[in-house]
């Protein structure tokens, strides 16, 4: 899974106007045979305008904005200054109120981008903006006043409209959780998110929440916003990563649970397998799902402007607090591991998952119950298996035809 990223800047005016855009385009791959997409960046041309209008122009903008903030205790939003949490307000509040040019308390441009792209890691439901401008007015060479201007997909209207079809699917996602832990919310969203969304590349509006709720098809970068959207709504912080993952950009989360940050990647728990008719069949995989930094940093790279917690806790890890995980193959061991691999087959579940505290372990359980085929023993008339197995996370799935 992997996110292209591209930025370009551009000299669009000269004399008194320097304008410049930002934008954050990506592509995703969903696994080893797939490749990103990098989408062409729309040049944005401007005509040189006389001094004079350039002046009006200038004495036409409003002073800056005191805003009061709503994104306090956000990730990124933390991680500012006081002088950027200002200018981060600014902008996110011209962008909520869909403004086309507001005045910055600010005439540096060269922080922009990232302030910017800490707005978007924060608020994972902005998906009527992708990029921006800022303009610098300068007099005898000094920037006297600099404005910020989003560069909107879809006016106001269409926005209200679409943020409508949003909530109605939104609801779908958070049926049933009001009384459910955080943890349960975490896990139930990840899944969702996967089992109702296909991974595309070609998909539409791929790069926001559209994609997710509306089209049903998206990249890691739709997977990453719409994990981020969904945590806001239930109260659970989370904010969005973007990065490497094996040579191509990707994106993913972090999530807080009881004061602890976990990792999160719901693209790669999208995975599929090949049954017997060569049919590509989509399963739910948990292996990133609250994961320590550790273990995602063996194929993840973080390439943000923000600070990282080193992510340590492994209390709401997936496999540990489902009773799924493993520090000895014993007599013990292996009697708790093939009940659990009955109960998913009796139940009717289309795969279980094992996570051992080696790769020692992982290849010992692999051997038995795959290789020798132990897992006759628990799954009484099963005469087909497929199995995945993961000796970098050391987890093993077994899968049910």
């Amino acid at each position: 899974m992997s996110r292209n990223r591209i930025y370009i800047k551009r000299k669009l005016a000269t004399g008194l106007l320097f304008v410049m855009l930002s934008s954050t385009l990506s592509g995703c791959a969903l696994s080893d045979s797939f490749a990103g997409m990098i989408r062409p960046v729309e040049e944005v041309v401007s005509t040189v305008r006389q001094n004079m209008e350039l002046r009006q122009q200038m004495n036409a903008l409003e002073l800056p904005k005191d805003v009061q903030s709503i994104s306090a205790g956000r990730y990124a939003y933390e991680s500012l200054s006081d002088e950027e949490k200002k200018i981060y307000d600014q902008m996110l509040d011209a962008v909520m109120n869909q403004e086309e040019e507001v005045t910055l308390s600010t005439s540096d441009g060269r922080h922009l981008e990232d302030i910017f792209n800490c707005i978007k890691a924060d608020h994972g439901g902005l998906f009527w903006v992708e990029s921006f401008r800022y303009t610098q007015y300068q007099r005898n060479g000094k920037t006297e006043v600099m404005s910020f201007a989003p560069n909107y997909i879809m006016t106001a209207k269409e926005r209200a409209s679409t943020q409508k079809r949003i909530d109605r699917q939104v609801k779908k996602y958070l049926k049933g959780l009001a009384d459910a832990t955080d943890y349960e919310k975490v896990r139930t969203v990840y899944r969702r998110l996967i089992q109702k969304v296909d991974y595309n590349l070609q998909s539409e509006n791929n790069q926001n929440i559209i994609s997710v709720f509306l089209g049903k098809e998206t990249v890691c970068q739709g997977y990453a916003s719409a994990m981020q959207y969904l945590m806001d709504l239930l109260d659970i912080p989370c904010v969005i990563v973007t990065g490497m993952a094996k040579g191509g950009p990707h994106a993913w989360n972090l999530v807080q649970l009881d004061g602890e940050w976990y990792y999160v990647d719901v693209t790669w728990g999208n995975s599929k397998y090949h049954d017997d008719e060569q049919n590509d069949v989509k399963y739910v995989e948990y292996d990133y799902l609250n994961i320590t930094t550790e273990e995602m940093m063996q194929d993840h790279s973080p390439q943000v402007t923000f600070d990282l917690p080193d992510c340590t806790a492994l209390n709401h890890n997936y496999f540990v607090k489902e009773k799924k995980y493993f520090t000895s193959m014993d007599e013990t061991s292996v009697a708790k591991i093939g009940a659990i691999i009955r109960q998913a087959y009796q139940k009717g579940k289309s795969n279980v998952s094992i996570k051992f505290s080696s790769r020692e372990l992982c290849t010992q359980a692999k051997e038995y119950f795959l290789t020798e085929y132990h897992i006759s023993d628990y799954c009484e008339g099963l005469e087909t298996v497929y199995y995945k197995t993961d000796m970098q996370m050391n987890i093993f799935v077994v899968i049910f035809p």
